[in-house]
């Protein structure tokens, strides 16, 4: 959950519940620890404000740093989200990647460079103020910004994905080898042996030294932060990797429940325990309205239900997250990103906007496995035939999926000793497109072969080498 601000550059401004946790500790540290070992014997009052104007000037900071990054993206021709501030800094949210190492280079060196900046000018601002001999609630927070920027410039530069530094170390990885999806793999990779490291040295560090007891818990949260960042951002390119070639029609559901406007919320209560969905579009005819969900109500109070209509209570159209069928599958995973939802609807291409289908995060899960699946089980087949390797473990399921089914039956062949053939069944990946899927079960350890054919067309024939451990 985030509250929003308000917006810079265009670009909206979200700030995270957790940052509230960030900025008691920085009003208690700055106020109540390390001012009155600097300035001593100032009123209580003063100890506080001093936090409080120290904590501002972080936010600040942190929220130039990012836009630093969205500036240079917008810039290019990349659309930024949104960005959101969090308990341990701020987050530009892009709608897609860098198209090129150059600009992830120049992107991701842009937030440091800015602290670096604001760590200079609030340096300067400071020994200006003790020139002039100005008041201790102007120079303790000048001095801390300084401070402040300067840690934050240094963690930033940490070759740890996906921090700036992390996303340097993607951007040159990534002009050496040409792939990003491999350099985004090493710069995962690196950033979690950095952040086991941050953990591990944070735990020694509690433990060993319980003077610093709440230093090493704080590296091992900000480990675990850069850890968990990691993963997921790496995952976030392979799901952008897997749908590419997809355009939203591919990836949605076309037999779409839905209500009418006119029914009351009593009856829509009962749509939502019959059909076990948590969410409807609302419907004038053929035409999208709305969406209503069962958060919208549960707002509602019960004696009101038999009285209220579903248009009393829906979000209307101009609100929703819309994408057109032809539109590139990526757009929609990037808005359902972006603007944190669970469901975006399709509409037609032609002036009616008629609503043809819905994406929601169980579409785009099923879409992503099917295509994983058919990347490495189903290459297009060599003239002479081919062959692939699979390990799985005995007992465990495992499928083949054939390349594009063009009305001949594909059919499996292998030693029934070793496999069962647990189902097989027509997948449709697109439109115009469909695959045979056969779901098999490994019976024992060993290395055993399979072969996916045609009838009477055996240049075609798939060959799978299959390792059961």
């Amino acid at each position: 959950m985030a509250i929003k601000l308000g917006s810079i550059y265009g670009i909206p401004l979200y700030l995270d519940y957790s940052w509230f946790i960030i900025l008691a500790l920085i009003i208690f540290t700055v106020g109540f620890g390390v001012m009155p070992s600097q300035y001593p014997h100032l009123p209580y009052a003063e100890y506080l404000l001093l936090g409080v104007l120290s904590a501002i000037l972080l936010f600040v900071s942190i929220v130039v740093h990012e836009l630093a990054h969205s500036i240079i993206a917008k810039r290019n021709g990349l659309m930024i989200g949104r960005i959101t501030l969090y308990l341990l800094g701020g987050v530009s949210e892009m709608t897609e990647e860098p198209p090129n190492p150059s600009l992830e280079l120049r992107m991701s060196a842009a937030g440091p460079i800015t602290s670096l900046a604001i760590a200079g000018a609030s340096y300067v601002a400071w020994i200006a103020s003790t020139s002039v001999k100005a008041s201790v609630i102007i120079q303790g927070p000048l001095y801390y910004s300084a401070l402040f920027n300067l840690i934050v410039a240094g963690f930033n530069l940490i070759p740890a994905f996906p921090m700036d530094g992390g996303r340097v170390l993607r951007s040159i990885v990534w002009r050496l080898n040409g792939d990003m999806i491999r350099s985004t793999k090493v710069a995962s990779n690196v950033g979690r042996i950095f952040a086991y490291l941050m953990m591990f040295g944070g735990i020694l560090l509690a433990f060993l030294y319980p003077g610093y007891f709440f230093d090493g818990i704080w590296l091992v949260l900000i480990g675990w932060f850069i850890s968990s960042g990691a993963q997921h951002e790496y995952k976030q390119v392979q799901m952008m990797r897997d749908v590419a070639d997809l355009k939203a029609r591919d990836m949605m559901t076309r037999n779409v429940d839905r209500v009418p406007e006119d029914i009351t919320l009593t009856d829509l209560s009962s749509q939502f325990l019959q059909r076990k969905h948590n969410g409807f579009p609302v419907m004038r005819g053929d035409e999208l309205i709305g969406c209503v969900t069962m958060h919208d109500l549960r707002g509602t109070k019960r004696e009101l239900w038999d009285s209220t209509r579903v248009t009393g209570i829906m979000t209307p159209k101009e609100k929703l997250v819309t994408v057109k069928e032809t539109d590139h599958a990526k757009k929609a995973l990037s808005l359902m990103g972006s603007n944190q939802i669970g469901r975006i609807f399709v509409l037609s291409d032609d002036m009616s906007g008629r609503l043809v289908g819905i994406i929601t995060r169980t579409d785009v899960m099923r879409t992503i496995q099917m295509q994983e699946s058919f990347l490495k089980s189903a290459p297009a087949p060599a003239p002479k035939g081919s062959e692939r390797n699979i390990s799985v473990e005995v007992g465990m399921l495992f499928q083949i999926i054939s390349p594009e089914y063009d009305g001949i039956a594909w059919s499996t062949s292998f030693n029934p000793g070793e496999f069962s053939l647990i189902s097989e069944q027509i997948v449709q990946i697109a439109p115009d497109r469909q695959t045979k899927q056969f779901t098999l079960q490994a019976l024992k350890k060993g290395t055993f072969y399979i072969s996916l054919n045609r009838p009477g067309d055996k240049k075609t024939a798939l060959r799978y080498t299959i390792i059961v451990s």
